[in-house]
């Protein structure tokens, strides 16, 4: 059986480019010390060698050992020639034999000189050999080329040969040592790069990998591998616009090529940029229409312009191929209820469940489940939510709460709460089980008994400089009851404690920076919100909010579109963040741009009040009355807590004359 080496190494390695001809390098011995008979034999051998002519000049070998024995050369040269046999022998036993003979006659060579580079590269390339059919000969081999490239003598080719070699072995740090010294002295060759680029990647050296990468581009733009592998890596690590300015930089002479387009499709979406995603995907949908990949990044994009019908029409087409995909049925899904579609929603997960049940995938099935209760929950539906749970409620407990987790919570919005905290006698008593029945508590009015749960999990040691996990989950589940009962003054003690204690964690910050901002503490809320960003320049939910805050209060409102852009680019479907873009357009006076974007965030997140009640506004700054009356009248019927101040803008609008 072929061993990876010798597949990885087939056509790299020639023994005539790997071992110089013994007569051009520095011979192991003195041909001149040899008797005429023996250099007359040798030559014979060399001559008919050359010619093809392969039994005489194996007989003029022996005959030429016999005469000199002690010759290193000789053999060395004899058992390159074997080697070179063995490789059109008629049989696998045959090849055997002859590499067999080669390795007897290049281990006397070294015997008669152990250290001279030549006899060591004949010795590893011999067994290099071998290993296809002996997987031992791999260690002699590498062992012979090491000895070399520890003298310094290692020729280019060679040093190439070990520093794949360590790569194949899952020596990482040894290959990016050797090929690192060998792009150095051949600075402008691809293959070395390409070798050490995937040598730096194996060793975990992400960044250099980068660079080498760009070195390469650098010399040779037209390398299709290095770009696609740039690009793989920018986008890895987040950077997606870096991706695309990579992949669109590309010279003419590739940029034809579909794996390019493919790949810079998917970075434009990923950074942002729909419209020059869809403006990359449809010529390569046009000539391969049936490129499922294609056409569902077609349909993401379409989804995260809100165009929900053509979304969702042409993700069902793709789910047809893909049935037992979740991720694909849930993306569906939710553009289904976007679209008004819920009854279909409904079904896709439901199939999509019955198949990931069948197959034995419980974790996805438990997360589809999820989803398929609450679509029926929000339609109001309560016995079809709870028949969609029911196999999770008959599951180890930590499922079982969740299940009971989202039933209950769909009892609180209906404000069921009696049957509720009934619900949640049954879950375990668990930190969240606790934080939500106080939710629940303090939503019926129970204020009292909402307080002694939370303080029976908020409690840590007062003076303690660390806490265990328990805990700091404990102290965030009490915050966070709070702030789904809108307490948020509530919340802001616990949460200062957690970042005092870990003053880097983005979960507990957000909070906080939420609690200040509701609360009226808006420079502290946005110091907050900087240091997390300080943190993690991509946290998008501290980029929309801190972006939101500046839009809302006029402040800073070039700097709040930067970091509303940024937000859009992570989270391109999330209705939210474009509302929050939209508004600082808005702000800025830019209205066309502010109604596109908030037209968009409006098909994205159809029953958000306050959205429809900022898209009304960019109506009325662009004068067109009738749009705004009906947003302003649609933001009413959604019933949030912004309705008085839309039903004085609705007033006002109607009694202008314009209106009439």
């Amino acid at each position: 059986m072929v061993r990876p080496a010798a597949r990885l190494l087939a056509g790299l390695l020639s023994w005539s480019a790997l071992v110089p001809a013994m007569a051009g390098a520095a011979a192991p011995s003195d041909p001149a010390a040899l008797s005429k008979e023996a250099s007359y034999q040798f030559a014979i051998a060399k001559a008919l060698a050359s010619e093809g002519e392969m039994q005489p000049a194996l007989e003029a070998y022996e005959k030429a050992e016999d005469l000199a024995p002690d010759a290193p050369y000789i053999l060395v040269d004899h058992a390159q020639f074997l080697a070179r046999v063995a490789q059109s022998a008629q049989s696998a036993d045959e090849q055997r034999r002859l590499l067999r003979s080669a390795t007897d006659k290049v281990e006397r060579a070294r015997r008669l000189a152990p250290e001279n580079p030549d006899v060591l590269r004949a010795v590893g390339a011999i067994y290099l050999d071998l290993s296809a059919q002996d997987p031992g000969a791999l260690a002699k081999a590498m062992e012979a080329f090491e000895a070399v490239y520890r003298q310094g003598r290692a020729d280019p080719q060679m040093a190439l040969v070990l520093g794949r070699l360590y790569l194949d072995q899952g020596q990482a740090e040894k290959s990016v040592e050797v090929l690192s010294a060998l792009s150095h002295n051949l600075p402008q060759n691809r293959t070395v790069y390409l070798f050490l680029v995937e040598a730096l990647m194996r060793a975990e050296k992400m960044a250099e990998a980068e660079r080498t990468l760009r070195d390469l581009l650098a010399f040779a733009p037209e390398s299709l591998e290095a770009r696609l592998t740039l690009a793989d890596l920018q986008s890895r690590r987040g950077d997606n616009q870096a991706a695309a300015q990579t992949l669109s930089a590309a010279p003419e002479s590739v940029r034809a090529d579909p794996r390019i387009g493919r790949q810079l499709a998917w970075a434009l979406y990923l950074s942002g940029d729909l419209a020059g995603a869809l403006r990359t995907v449809e010529p390569l949908l046009g000539s391969e229409p049936g490129d499922r990949r294609m056409s569902l990044l077609k349909g993401l994009v379409l989804a995260a312009e809100g165009r929900n019908g053509e979304a969702a029409d042409l993700l069902i087409r793709v789910r047809q191929a893909q049935p037992d995909d979740s991720t694909l049925a849930r993306s569906l899904a939710q553009v289904l209820q976007r679209a008004g579609r819920n009854e279909e929603a409904t079904a896709v997960l439901a199939d999509v469940a019955g198949r990931l049940a069948k197959a034995g995938k419980t974790e996805e099935e438990r997360t589809v489940r999820l989803d398929l209760a609450q679509a029926w929950f929000d339609m109001e539906k309560w016995d079809q939510g709870v028949q969609a749970l029911a196999p999770l409620l008959a599951a180890e407990p930590a499922v079982r709460t969740e299940a009971l987790l989202l039933q209950a919570d769909a009892l609180l919005r209906a404000k069921r709460y009696d049957e509720a905290l009934g619900l949640l006698v049954r879950a375990s008593d668990t930190p969240q089980v606790v934080s939500k029945r106080a939710e629940v508590l303090m939503r019926a009015g129970r204020e009292r008994e909402a307080e002694e749960l939370l303080a029976r999990i908020a409690v840590a040691p007062g003076g303690a400089a660390t806490i265990d996990r328990q805990d700091v989950l404990s102290i965030l589940a009490a915050a966070q009851a709070y702030q789904r009962a809108e307490r948020y003054e509530a919340s802001i003690p616990l949460l200062q404690r957690l970042q005092q204690l870990h003053p880097d964690d983005l979960g507990s910050g957000f909070l906080l920076g939420t609690a200040y901002e509701r609360t009226g503490r808006h420079q502290e809320a946005i110091t907050l919100f900087r240091r997390l960003l300080e943190i993690q320049p991509d946290f998008h939910a501290a980029l929309n909010y801190l972006g939101y805050i500046w839009a809302e209060r006029g402040e800073n409102l070039e700097e709040a579109l930067s970091l509303a852009r940024r937000a859009v680019a992570l989270a391109p479907d999330n209705g939210a963040y474009v509302d929050s873009l939209g508004w600082a357009y808005y702000r800025l006076g830019r209205f066309e741009q502010a109604r596109e974007a908030l037209e968009r965030a409006a098909r994205l997140e159809p029953g958000d009040a306050t959205l429809q009640e900022h898209l009304g506004d960019v109506y009325v700054a662009l004068g067109q009355t009738d749009k705004a009356l009906e947003v302003y009248r649609r933001a009413l019927e959604l019933g949030d807590d912004n309705a008085e101040q839309v039903r004085r803008k609705l007033d006002r609008l109607q009694a202008s004359p314009r209106s009439r």
